[in-house]
């Protein structure tokens, strides 16, 4: 039987500084093959035109194609990417393709602007409207993953459905279990780019600000140590491991070197406390885990769809407050996931019905 390729349009890279876009393409594989069956996939980068010229023979014939990563609604006239508008201007609509817009999520560079407020910096742009409004005729079905991106789309009156990110389930994909033994407390630094870069008016030298970068999470570390937890700091990317490797001890240091591994090391943990949205939620869904996120920018709000997950902004985040919020957390399950993972099933198999009518 000759078999349907489907393109995937997420990242290529294995070695990537951000794994969260990895995370996304591996959750969405996994439930649309839960809900289709095994798939041929194509991974095209969505961060440039090659993937989509060189395949382009595939991407034509292909049924649908499946778009995802994060953020995809924010206010154009703040900043745009070659994904916002070029990729469906120039191949999407030119093409006259069908695509799954999937786990979109809402862009703002803090996490203390309130949905309403996140609305109306969006919707007075006219270019933001014309932008996302162009993805609405070719999207087989839009869903989103927080609750900021459900409000824009409601209020552009476009149907979309809130489900959690599907990076969730990227462990599934990969077969990743947890470990026999759980020991560690993972604690994971966002990027030092979000270290305050100005106190005022005044600008912040940027070797002072990666020390007090390094000098936050030696705290961090160092608090919950002396409270008895076995800690270990985990990097998605290189720059905060480096940043880190002269505060805290090498054998409590990691670097994860490719998603595979990362997934892997979070299996080994009871607990993850995460500056990272796609440290969060790939950590929650190994069964087993609990997980505080820790809110750099708006996006953290993603986390929010899963109730035990406990969400704090970087500003709130001190040793003590880690401390006390850590003994609250209580363990994901498999019936946390059951649910979206149907609405996930149920949104793509009708969607499908719907285009063959």
């Amino acid at each position: 039987m000759m078999m349907t390729h489907i393109p995937l349009i997420t990242t290529t890279g294995r070695t990537d500084p951000n794994p969260g876009d990895t995370f996304i393409g591996m959750g969405l594989q996994h439930l649309f093959e839960q809900a289709l069956g095994p798939q041929v996939w194509v991974l095209i980068d969505r961060f440039s035109p090659k993937g989509f010229r060189d395949y382009e023979a595939v991407v034509r014939d292909s049924p649908f194609l499946v778009y995802g990563g994060m953020p995809q609604y924010n206010n154009y006239d703040d900043w745009k990417h070659w994904y916002d508008d070029a990729m469906w201007r120039d191949f999407i609509i030119r093409w006259r393709l069908k695509i799954f817009t999937m786990a979109g999520g809402a862009g703002f560079s803090h996490p203390d602007i309130s949905i309403d407020a996140y609305v109306l910096h969006c919707t007075r742009s006219k270019k933001t409207e014309r932008i996302i409004r162009q993805r609405v005729e070719p999207s087989l079905c839009i869903t989103v993953r927080d609750a900021y991106a459900h409000a824009l789309l409601n209020a552009l009156d476009i149907p979309n459905s809130y489900l959690p990110c599907a990076a969730v389930w990227a462990s599934k994909m990969w077969n990743i279990e947890p470990t026999q033994q759980r020991p560690y407390l993972i604690l994971v630094p966002p990027s030092p780019r979000h270290t305050p870069k100005r106190v005022g008016r005044r600008r912040i030298p940027r070797r002072r600000r990666f020390q007090q970068f390094a000098d936050s999470w030696k705290n961090f570390y160092a608090t919950l140590k002396q409270n008895g937890h076995n800690v270990r700091i985990l990097c998605h990317a290189y720059r905060e491991y480096t940043v880190l490797r002269d505060a805290i001890p090498p054998e409590a240091l990691w670097f994860h070197g490719d998603p595979y591994t990362l997934l892997r090391q979070y299996a080994s943990a009871h607990t993850v406390v995460s500056a990272r949205l796609h440290g969060s939620l790939p950590a929650y869904g190994i069964c087993g885990t609990r997980v505080l996120n820790i809110s750099v920018d708006v996006r953290g709000a993603a986390v929010e769809v899963f109730p035990k997950i406990r969400n704090l902004r970087i500003s709130d985040a001190t040793p003590d407050t880690l401390l006390s919020t850590i003994d609250q957390l209580e363990p994901s399950t498999s019936e946390d996931f059951r649910a979206p993972e149907e609405a996930y099933q149920e949104l793509i198999q009708s969607s499908l019905l719907s285009k063959r009518k």
